[in-house]
């Protein structure tokens, strides 16, 4: 067997020749890999608390429970532990940024840009809910798995299952096969649609597995069709045998070379392995203590019903009749010889509940999760909000090893997401997508992005560091507003209460409009004026923060001046808003003076406009009612802080 899967070098063959050498590697492996089948098939069981007959198409479906199995009781200790992680690893979205390497304000505004179409395209294929499901799998089977792929001028993404994955074990001892498979079913309509070429030969294969005989493997399912999408990466730089090919049992519907150094799937791991591809899941590691709970239990369960139920003792040699047994108030029981008295009821042993008791503490130790997060178990001690949250960050330093993996994955996810929009870009020179930023929807081209990838360097951050629940959060804001690490403005900001949604957006409306002008003007060049009704002592000192900002970026001169313009319209509304206004008998005065009330009313508005204006700020001052001097950032400040 292992000459017959090593000897066989599928991507070397002609296209006549390609399906049949392929089908024969894949059902080589599967003979060989037959253990992982069953052993995800186990998992999958104790996860759900139920039996399956199988993972694949065929044979997916739940066996009839029986009256034991219907009866028994059971503490999935795996499907908690499963849950609670998924939640607490999953709760936040990595985000992928993009930094430049000491380029220009040019390269910095593209990798702003280019930061912003990742995260369109991340929504776009609802990327962060199939990484859930993809990163589920992993907890119970070791390995999840999200497929990247361009169909109809559009990038996609799809969680696949990790029983579809074939991958060579003699080839994996480093974890890092040259070639890859995905074998799935597809309903022959659909694949007739995909290769119209190949209506005839998807029709016979719908039914014939690798031999040309009817596949036990696909059952009844007729109108299935057995597919396996498979890739060979080159051996190197200049190789040419690198393959990318699509075949059913009997046809080489697709086939192309394939020059990337690296395969469309991103691969969510709960416990990396000493060598091979798969990771461990937690259910692996809990499934024996989740069997000696379940044993555990069912003694307890067997023991309960033997004892539960009173017994008479009565002599074999007492003349009972069985009938005068009964639940009559005032029944009279006529015996001879020793009467019938009541047997003693049995205890369960205490240590049957201790065993169980100390399996599960067990489990959480394995698992790194507290009563706390599986059970909502305050642990005993801990009263107070910051001991609460301080608990919860000695547990937070358990998961950073599994947190790091799972945010590694979004960053391979980007890479494949630019290099496949590479590829999109040569046929669709319009290549765009909508991004979400704050209140803002903004369109992303990808001419505007694309630059070589020596610079820029991408770095991981997650949405949102803060907590979930409204009342820590709440602590956590307040603590930084305490601190004087945020203001007022910012603060309701990262409430992002929904409730609140309305009222936030009314109270940060003012620094989200001068947030959007500030981009625009520096990304396009165009000057917007301020208005009269904006907070300008605000403006005055979010655009100075902004200028020194982009000063120490290096930013275009012509785009500095729009900052300074901008500053030093500010002033002169704020001035002009600080102007004397006259009194009605002022008013009264100007007006005789003028001829009474035969003075036209646009000479008096001329001469109150005309009206000499206060002296203008010296440069750097703020304007009157602005923080003072030292609560403003400096440019030193800004270069430190980067």
């Amino acid at each position: 067997m292992f000459e017959e899967i090593n000897g066989n070098r599928w991507w070397l063959s002609k296209r006549s020749d390609l399906y049949q050498e392929l089908f024969a590697f894949i059902s080589a492996l599967q003979s060989r890999q037959a253990y992982r089948t069953a052993d995800n098939l186990r998992y999958a069981r104790l996860y759900g608390n139920y039996d399956l007959s199988g993972l694949d198409v065929a044979n997916y479906s739940r066996i009839e429970p029986s009256y034991n199995t219907v009866n028994r009781v059971t503490l999935n200790i795996i499907q908690s532990m499963v849950d609670t992680v998924v939640s607490k690893i999953t709760k936040n979205k990595p985000k992928a940024t993009f930094l430049t390497s000491g380029g220009d304000f040019s390269l910095q505004s593209k990798a702003k840009k280019l930061t912003k179409f990742v995260d369109g395209q991340f929504e776009n294929m609802d990327f962060y809910s199939k990484a859930v499901l993809a990163f589920t799998d992993a907890c119970i089977f070791g390995t999840g798995c999200i497929k990247f792929f361009i169909k109809n001028g559009q990038l996609y993404a799809e969680r696949v299952f990790i029983e579809e994955i074939k991958v060579d074990d003699v080839e994996c001892y480093y974890a890092k096969p040259r070639q890859l498979h995905q074998e799935k079913y597809i309903h022959k309509d659909v694949l007739q649609q995909m290769f119209p070429k190949f209506v005839r030969e998807i029709e016979v294969a719908s039914h014939l597995g690798a031999s040309g005989q009817q596949d036990s493997y696909t059952g009844n399912l007729k109108d299935m069709v057995k597919v396996v999408e498979s890739w060979h990466l080159p051996s190197g730089p200049k190789a040419k045998d690198g393959k990318h090919c699509i075949c059913t049992s009997n046809a080489t519907l697709f086939e192309e070379g394939y020059y990337k150094e690296y395969f469309p799937f991103v691969f969510f791991r709960w416990n990396v392995r000493p060598v091979g591809f798969f990771g461990q899941g937690l259910a692996e590691q809990l499934q024996g203590l989740q069997l000696e709970i379940n044993k555990t239990l069912r003694t307890i369960q067997v023991s309960m019903h033997l004892v539960s139920v009173p017994k008479l003792l009565v002599e074999a040699s007492s003349k009972i009749v069985s009938s005068h047994l009964n639940n009559r108030i005032g029944g009279v029981i006529k015996y001879a010889g020793t009467p019938p008295t009541y047997a003693p009821l049995g205890g369960i042993p205490p240590e049957l509940f201790s065993h169980v008791d100390k399996l599960f503490g067990r489990a959480y130790e394995i698992a790194g999760i507290s009563q706390l997060s599986a059970q909502a178990i305050k642990p005993a001690g801990l009263d107070s909000g910051k001991a609460l949250r301080t608990f919860n960050d000695l547990e937070t330093e358990r998961f950073m090893s599994v947190a790091k993996r799972y945010e590694k994955t979004f960053l391979e996810s980007a890479e494949i997401i630019i290099d496949l929009a590479k590829d999109l870009y040569e046929k669709n020179p319009d290549l765009s997508v909508k991004s979400r930023d704050g209140k803002f929807v903004d369109t992303i081209k990808w001419k505007d992005v694309d630059m070589d990838a020596d610079k820029y360097m991408m770095q991981i951050f997650p949405t949102s560091a803060l907590s979930t629940s409204p009342a820590a959060r709440l602590a956590d804001v307040q603590d930084m507003l305490q601190a004087g690490f945020i203001g007022k403005e910012a603060a309701i900001s990262l409430l992002d209460f929904p409730d609140l949604e309305g009222t936030m957006d009314l109270l940060t409306s003012d620094n989200n409009n001068l947030e959007k002008i500030i981009e625009t003007m520096m990304d396009e060049g165009k000057y917007f004026p301020p208005e009269p009704y904006q907070n300008l002592e605000n403006a005055v000192r979010k655009v100075q923060q902004a200028y020194l900002m982009y000063r120490v970026r290096n930013a275009p001169e012509e785009r500095l001046e729009l900052l300074r313009q901008y500053m030093e319209d500010c002033q002169t509304l704020l001035a002009k808003a600080k102007m004397p206004q006259p009194t009605p008998d002022e008013l009264a005065q100007k007006l005789a003076a003028m001829g009474g009330a035969d003075a036209p009313v646009g000479a008096v508005t001329e001469e109150l406009e005309g009206a000499e204006p206060l002296p203008p700020m010296p440069e750097g001052m703020p304007p009157e009612g602005a923080p003072p001097m030292e609560e403003q950032i400096s440019e030193q400040e800004i270069i430190e802080g980067q």
